[in-house]
């Protein structure tokens, strides 16, 4: 059950409000963080990690209810048949673990690692990593 105020937001969010006018310069400073950032990345100031293997990300601004999970789902089983092994990375949003990255097993439960990691662990077969 979401929370009033993640409610609150959502509808100030999709709405169409003057209260969205007052927040415009949050969204400028946010803005020059982010330009700050790749700034930073760009000039080698931040490290960058290059992985061994192909990554897809998944995500957007929304938080649930936009298909993120089916669509991992989804691209798993297509990988899948494309000869691939694909894995899972996610925070394990829902969650209580707090420790080091660690893999989802048979037994855990969605307060522990969260209910779309568990789902995902449960419906695709393929290693789901939480951290």
């Amino acid at each position: 059950m979401r929370s009033r105020l993640e409610r609150r937001i959502e509808k100030l969010w999709y709405g169409r409000s003057t209260v969205v006018w007052m927040l415009l310069p949050l969204a400028w400073l946010f803005g020059l963080l982010v330009r700050s950032r790749r700034m930073a990345y760009r000039h080698g100031w931040f490290r960058v990690r290059r992985c061994s293997v192909p990554v897809i990300v998944v995500g957007n601004v929304t938080t649930g209810g936009t298909g993120k999970t089916p669509l991992v789902g989804w691209l798993v089983d297509w990988l899948q048949q494309q000869q691939l092994k694909p894995g899972i990375i996610s925070r394990g949003y829902g969650g209580n673990y707090a420790g080091q990255p660690r893999l989802v097993v048979e037994g855990d439960t969605a307060a522990e690692v969260g209910d779309e990691p568990l789902l995902l662990a449960r419906s695709t077969g393929v290693p789901v990593c939480i951290g």
